[in-house]
């Protein structure tokens, strides 16, 4: 038989009396203790399987990365391919634009030339003024590749009184100086052909090119090129013309025939 628990009223009329059980305060104390244990097993298991997955994560990424290699392997490949082929289709385009470029200049040059030969041809036939009979129209000069060796060719034209054919002699002298001094070298002199020393013959009715090569000696500075023209027979004149000493470079072709 539990014995009753008695009410005393207390003098003290804001204090209030519980009933004492002395078992609750140690079944309390173990509730804790139980309590605490199960948060330890739970932090600890919590943590053992977050552990885990943080080991497996990098092995799973490790798996996919083996995965994507031969793929991106594949797509630089392609990349590789792509680049070698825009790179080729650049240098197509760079030649294509050169060779249009030479091509432009070479039409260019060539309409130059025939704009020339079609003044040559008129200055010819309808001369401008009054000026009639043998004309030495031009004098080219190239370098050869012998040091001191140069070729020439002297245009001359006969305007306008052009019925009957005219002949004669082309001679040139060079002016220029040596060690300061002024001199004149003359054709016999220079021709690299001593056997027409006495001058280059000419023959023709509109126009005739006369060539030959000269040899410059050295230490000799030439300033000006002296054209001398002598027509024999009914048409017997004589012209002298300067031209100003410029040689152009030797081209591949130039000799060729």
């Amino acid at each position: 038989m539990v014995p009753q628990s008695r009410l005393v009223p207390s003098p003290d009329p804001e204090m209030m009396l519980v009933p004492y059980r002395p078992g609750a305060k140690r079944k309390r104390r173990v509730r804790l203790a139980a309590l605490a244990l199960l948060v330890a097993g739970l932090a600890y298991t919590g943590g053992y399987w977050q552990g885990l997955r943080q080991n497996v994560h990098p092995l799973d990424q490790r798996s996919d990365l083996r995965t994507q290699v031969p793929e991106l392997e594949k797509s630089l490949q392609q990349l590789q391919e792509e680049t070698a082929v825009l790179r080729h289709g650049s240098e197509v385009e760079r030649k294509a634009s050169e060779q249009v470029r030479l091509e432009n200049i070479k039409l260019q040059n060539r309409v130059s030339e025939l704009k020339e030969a079609v003044s040559f041809y008129k200055g010819i036939m309808s001369p401008e003024g009054t000026a009639r009979g043998l004309r030495i129209q031009r004098l080219e000069l190239t370098r050869m590749p012998d040091a001191g060796r140069f070729r020439f060719k002297v245009v001359v034209t006969q305007v306008a009184d052009n019925a009957d054919a005219i002949a004669g002699t082309i001679m040139i002298n060079l002016v220029g100086t040596r060690e300061g001094v002024t001199e004149t070298l003359s054709f016999d002199r220079i021709t690299a052909d001593p056997a027409k020393g006495e001058g280059l013959p000419f023959n023709f009715r509109f126009f005739q090119d006369i060539s030959g090569e000269i040899l410059v000696p050295a230490g000799f500075t030439p300033e000006q090129v002296e054209v001398i023209a002598q027509a024999k027979g009914r048409k017997a004149t004589k012209l002298d013309r300067r031209f100003d000493w410029k040689a152009r470079e030797v081209t591949s072709d130039v000799g060729k025939g």
